[in-house]
């Protein structure tokens, strides 16, 4: 049977460790492909042995004999139970700090190294990147937003997914998937329950590009009531693309605004078609509930076969992590995963 091996913490720096293993209750632990802290939640009983949880505190967890935590307490709730509900997060939680920057042209890696070394953690490259991002401005947001624009744009231009997960304290850049297992969860093995989803909500099968110029360049306009003027003198162009599913699915259309006055049309064009191959598809939801296990982690595949799921098309197949929750109980560890169809 499945156990916890050690829950331990300590103030930062400190050599002075509580072990509160058998203290410990309620624990779930969320990690999350989608540019969010992997979180670690427990309940522990107060005891009267002057230990009491503060928050930046450091908390070390493992499970069967695996590394699976290591982070800081970020909130403790205390109960009339005289019962403490902790709340630690891994280091990607520091990636959430602002940052005002002036990017040169780079790839997706280096910048990451860069927003690591700044938000003062450790950090890996488990996949590089040799796509070159254009140079670019962030004044005033958060290290994760840098991230999820670069990632995006490398994605569109190469049509490689990389995220970011930490492991036990290391930052890593990676790419899906990272690893391929031979895990085979589906009928008679694992699986307990599953939901599949297919929505066009945010799809898109026109895509209009538009490009704002002005008649005379060496005028501007900044009030409410110079509008009209600036009205005439503003000329939109556009180029547009279609997909194949509007009869199907009826017009959805998204418009996106150029910035680059001097984008011509066959540039404009392009970049239609880009948005359109992103956009003109159904979004698949797949979420599964299984026994628990540890051979697989965010961003790693396994073999997925379920007959039910295969009656729709979704036959055998590998697929990606991109989120896992484990409920970590000793006689019922369960572990809920989406995944990527």
């Amino acid at each position: 049977m499945a156990e916890l091996t050690t829950l331990s913490v300590n103030s930062r720096g400190s050599s002075q460790q509580w072990d509160i293993k058998s203290l410990a209750t309620n624990m779930s632990y969320v990690k999350d492909s989608n540019f969010a802290a992997g979180e670690l939640t427990f309940d522990v009983l107060e005891v009267n042995e002057g230990w009491t949880p503060q928050n930046g505190d450091e908390v070390h967890m493992s499970w069967d004999g695996v590394k699976v935590f290591f982070g800081y307490i970020f909130k403790i709730g205390y109960s009339g139970d005289e019962k403490f509900s902790i709340t630690a997060y891994d280091k990607l939680r520091y990636l959430k700090n602002q940052d005002s920057i002036v990017w040169p042209a780079g790839t997706v890696s280096q910048r990451f190294s860069t927003v690591c070394n700044l938000a003062g953690i450790t950090s890996r490259v488990v996949s590089s990147s040799s796509h070159k991002l254009s140079a670019k401005v962030a004044d005033g947001v958060s290290y994760f937003d840098m991230m999820q624009d670069d990632i995006k744009e490398t994605k569109s231009a190469t049509g490689q997914q990389f995220f970011i997960r930490d492991n036990y304290g290391v930052v890593e850049l990676a790419k899906m998937p990272v690893k391929k297992t031979d895990l085979l969860i589906g009928d008679g093995s694992l699986l307990t329950d599953w939901s599949y989803d297919r929505s066009i909500d945010d799809a898109a099968n026109v895509v209009k590009v538009v490009k704002n110029s002005k008649k005379d360049q060496g005028k501007s306009t900044s009030t409410a009531t110079d509008s009209a003027s600036e009205a005439k003198n503003t000329v939109l162009t556009s180029q547009s693309s279609v997909g194949g599913t509007t009869a199907r699915w009826g017009r959805l259309q998204v418009v996106e605004k150029v910035s680059d006055d001097k984008m011509n049309a066959a540039a404009m064009k392009a970049k239609a078609n880009q948005i359109l191959a992103e956009k003109n598809k159904e979004t698949r939801s797949l979420k599964i509930t299984a026994l628990g296990t540890l051979e697989i982690d965010v961003g790693d595949s396994f073999w997925l076969s379920v007959n039910s799921l295969a009656d729709i098309g979704v036959g055998k197949r590998q697929v990606t992590v991109t989120k896992v929750t484990h409920k970590f109980d000793p006689k019922n560890w369960t572990m809920d995963l989406e995944v990527q169809v």
